[in-house]
């Protein structure tokens, strides 16, 4: 990042932007108009940082890593299966050695071979075979010795019987009749001939079900004024409801986490990493590996050398050019200079819609950009993130072949390179959206939530009491969700959002009148936070003030509010009173670090809060392993109510501290008596109630505290009532798919039979 920052500022005083934005295109033509020494010291900054970026590979190093991590997962694989009962941890815990040996490998494609067979003889033990088939083919894609492929494509055509793929098993026996197998290998293809025909009886024709066609509860409204496009409901909405969902086709992991790069998926058991791009790119299964090819193929090179993480939303903006050049190519093929080309792709973004549905690309076309309001320094960033991207592009991809027959030069695809990616920047600015994802608690980045040995009992089967170890809410993709783009801000938003993947499920958050109109919110909402904090990023990014009616009412902040009121503590006060927001400063979190100066005063009496009695709730908290401070902790926990009103926002954090601290304890295996595990069981109750109540009973967080209701529940310290059970369950509606898959095989195993 800092020789980014200082190539950056020496191309920063070449750089002379005199007149008013007026749109990407003139701003890189201006460019090209500057004087040819500045030019030529821009292009040279930009080549030599990319050579500086090159990291050095040893080849053999990584060989010799992964053989180690290899011959460990061995030894690990035969103390599983040559015991009297299979120890699953084991087998899972050689995955995740195997793994490492698949990662470490690289381009060392011997080792890569040998590592990925081991990996899909233990997921195919595990149970994971759909996973286990992909190693397979990868290990013989990779040059799988020839005297030892039978007993590859052996586990390849197991693993189909398992799957009841049965053209891809006949494949596979076919395949095997034509080798010279042993007695033993002619045994197993016997037996998977028979279970070939066993599947063929079973095998019926899938009458094709008429799910019906999902009716449009929303539609699009273009006001020729400031107010620009804006969505309203066609018919009454019900609070819950669908009310419409888009699938990106560009979204790119945050913060280096290794997530699929095609669907998105963050719950993997066996990771397939491009083997040219140093551990930083992996995809959940061949199939979405070949489907995101058309993309990667341009940024494998970028991903060799770290050079994309120091981009932030321009990488993004990146995948959107790469994305959809090829959908608008055959409409600019024609035109024979850059002037032209831009043209055109303002008049598409200025159509009208013939089509019953816009392409994507030309929905994100058509995004609101604010680099016209920027600031200088801000816009000269993204500008030379647009050309260093260019630059990369051209050097080190074949991109520009693409181009060759078209009209126009490379020279001026180059500058339309640049002014797209500019563009796209700009408009991810003020339309892009962050995703999240629930994973483990303290996974690390480079590593995978279902190869963890401690939680799993079997594929995606969590071992009992492990549910609320998979309840880290964490943000894991940045995306475009043009469709979704066009709900304007309100701080009492109309919609909730579901990320699943690289998909985006909205629910209307209360119940909507129709002809009304559909409103997202861009910060966090009127409930969680002030309505100065608000009105900061609302102006900084996306450059206007809020008028809605929470920010228009004579107290904005009174919803806010209600979960900061305080009982003086006083004793010849005592009143209920809620802290004046300017006096505070506009943040009323005082026990955060960095507002410990921030003291509450009392609005009524005008005296200072002295708090005596949160530093020795936390100290009781650091001391609940010890038995004999339990009892006074709860009891400090029921006096909060003496001082914070109601659901008090610090009343859910200190429960939030309580809850954890306990479990930490049951993780390591204390045996709490039956009264501690009632009173914790009261508690996350009441932290339910406060959360739902601030952040909605559909939020992520209420569905993270939840799982420590659910995981009392199924180790029976617990009581409850099939009312309960089923209103918990139906949460899990609000989940991502790879992740209701494994809250309901909880419910299902350890919950289901206490509503009997």
């Amino acid at each position: 990042m800092d020789r980014l920052a200082r190539v950056f500022s020496q191309q920063d005083e070449l750089i002379a932007l005199d007149a008013d934005f007026k749109d990407e295109y003139e701003t890189f033509k201006s460019l090209d108009c500057l004087p040819a020494e500045k030019r030529q010291r821009i292009q040279q900054l930009t080549l030599k940082l990319l050579e500086d970026l090159e990291q050095p590979h040893d080849r053999e190093k990584c060989a010799e890593r992964s053989r180690n991590l290899r011959e460990e997962g061995n030894m690990v694989f035969r103390g599983s299966v040559s015991a009297v009962f299979q120890n699953w941890e084991r087998v899972l815990k050689a995955c995740r050695l195997y793994t490492g040996a698949v990662f470490e490998a690289e381009d060392a494609e011997d080792e890569l071979a040998l590592a990925f067979a081991n990996r899909g003889m233990a997921l195919q033990e595990y149970g994971f075979y759909s996973e286990a088939y992909d190693d397979c083919a990868n290990a013989l894609d990779c040059g799988y010795p020839e005297r030892l492929r039978h007993k590859v494509i052996m586990r390849q055509a197991h693993c189909a019987w398992k799957l009841q793929q049965i053209a891809s098993l006949e494949e596979h026996l076919g395949c095997l009749e034509q080798l010279q197998l042993n007695d033993t290998f002619l045994l197993q293809l016997e037996d998977l001939k028979e279970k070939l025909q066993l599947l063929k009886k079973q095998a019926k024709e899938q009458e094709p079900q008429d799910r019906g066609e999902s009716k449009a509860l929303e539609e699009i409204i273009t006001d020729p004024g400031q107010r620009g496009r804006y969505m309203v409901a066609k018919e009454t909405i019900s609070q819950g409801q669908i009310i419409f969902s888009e699938r990106a086709s560009c979204f790119v992991p945050l913060e280096q986490r290794l997530i699929c790069q095609q669907c998105a998926a963050s719950l993997m058991s066996a990771p397939i990493p491009c083997s040219k791009c140093h551990q930083r790119v992996v995809y959940c299964s061949r199939k979405c590996r070949e489907a995101h090819s058309a993309i990667h193929r341009y940024e494998c090179a970028a991903y060799r050398r770290d050079l994309l993480k120091l981009l932030g939303v321009s990488h993004l903006a990146l995948r959107l050019v790469l994305t959809y050049m090829p959908q608008m190519l055959p409409q600019l093929q024609e035109c024979t200079s850059a002037q032209e080309i831009w043209a055109k792709i303002t008049d598409m973004a200025k159509s009208t819609d013939s089509a019953e549905i816009t392409p994507e690309y030309l929905q994100s076309l058509r995004m609101v950009s604010h680099l016209d309001k920027a600031s200088q320094a801000e816009l000269v960033y993204h500008i030379l993130c647009a050309n260093l991207l260019q630059v990369y592009l051209k050097e080190h991809t074949d991109f520009f072949d693409q181009f060759h027959s078209s009209s126009a030069s490379t020279q001026e695809w180059q500058l339309i390179t640049s002014a797209l990616i500019l563009r796209s920047a700009g408009q991810l600015l003020a339309n892009g959206h962050v995703g999240d994802a629930l994973l483990p608690v303290g996974l690390e980045p480079n590593e995978f939530a279902l190869l963890q040995p401690d939680m799993w009992q079997r594929p995606r089967h969590l071992k009992l009491g492990q549910l609320h170890n998979l309840a880290h809410s964490e943000l894991i993709t940045a995306i475009n969700l043009p469709h979704l783009s066009l709900c304007n801000h309100a701080c009492a938003p109309s919609i909730r959002t579901k990320f699943d993947g690289c998909s985006a499920v909205n629910y209307a958050a209360k119940d909507i009148l129709a002809g009304e109109e559909i409103f997202n919110c861009y910060t966090r909402d009127c409930r969680n936070s002030l309505k100065l904090q608000r009105s900061k990023p609302l102006k900084e990014v996306y450059k206007f003030q809020c008028c809605c009616d929470k920010c228009t009412r004579t107290n904005p902040d009174q919803d806010y509010l209600t979960f900061h009121r305080y009982r003086c503590e006083k004793p010849n006060c005592r009143q209920i009173f809620v802290p004046d927001v300017e006096l505070q400063q506009n943040n009323l979190s005082w026990w955060l670090p960095s507002n410990a100066d921030n003291s509450i005063i009392c609005t009524i009496c005008k005296e200072r809060q002295q708090f005596a009695w949160y530093n020795g709730f936390l100290d009781l908290i650091e001391n609940c392993a010890d038995s004999t401070q339990r009892q006074a902790l709860f009891k400090a926990f029921e006096d909060l109510d003496k001082w914070l009103v109601d659901h008090h926002s610090l009343k859910r954090n200190l429960a939030e501290e309580l809850i954890t601290a306990f479990f930490v304890e049951i993780d390591e295996g204390a045996l709490l008596d039956e009264l501690v595990y009632e009173k914790l069981a009261e508690i996350i109750r009441k932290q339910l109630e406060g959360t739902a109540a601030q952040c909605g009973e559909y939020s992520m967080e209420y569905i993270t505290q939840m799982t420590y209701l659910w995981d009392l529940i199924a180790l029976e310290r617990c009581q409850s009532n099939e009312k309960e059970l089923l209103h918990l369950k139906g949460k899990l509606e609000y989940l991502a798919s790879e992740h209701r898959e494994i809250f309901l095989n909880y419910y299902n195993d350890f919950i289901e039979q206490q509503c009997k």
